[in-house]
């Protein structure tokens, strides 16, 4: 899974090979290109096993390694068409204006709130709900 522990150590791998500008491939470099999205972040990744905690970036309270972690899902959703909603959502916010990056937050909110809800109640997450609610977010605003 994205956010186990294992992950953690290989996303500050990851940062600091992308600071010295080191090849990366497959996975890897979806990784980086997240990463890249928010140089906002950079100097946390320097922290290790902390870069996993929230912390507070312009005034927001962000937990590095799982905002980049949701981004690495979604681009991988989208890219695999999987579910084919998430595209539909994605062309949805788009042709209303959203760009691509606050559309990709818009898409990845819907999934944490989902996933971080059925996980602390012991459940598994619902992928019939979620493509329901990524159905809300493509539907047009009245």
């Amino acid at each position: 899974m994205l956010f186990d522990r294992d992950n953690q150590w290989r996303f500050t791998t990851i940062a600091k090979k992308r600071r010295q500008a080191a090849p990366l491939e497959g996975e890897d470099s979806l990784i980086a290109d997240a990463m890249n999205l928010h140089p906002e972040l950079d100097s946390l990744w320097e922290l290790g096993e902390l870069s996993a905690t929230p912390q507070e970036v312009n005034g927001t309270v962000v937990n590095p390694f799982i905002h980049t972690a949701l981004h690495v899902l979604i681009e991988k959703q989208l890219a695999n068409e999987s579910p084919p909603e998430v595209v539909d959502a994605l062309k949805a916010l788009l042709q209303r204006g959203v760009d691509r990056h606050e559309t990709v937050h818009a898409i990845a909110s819907v999934y944490a709130e989902l996933y971080f809800t059925t996980f602390r109640r012991g459940q598994s997450f619902e992928e019939t709900t979620y493509v329901e609610l990524l159905k809300q977010l493509a539907a047009p605003s009245e």
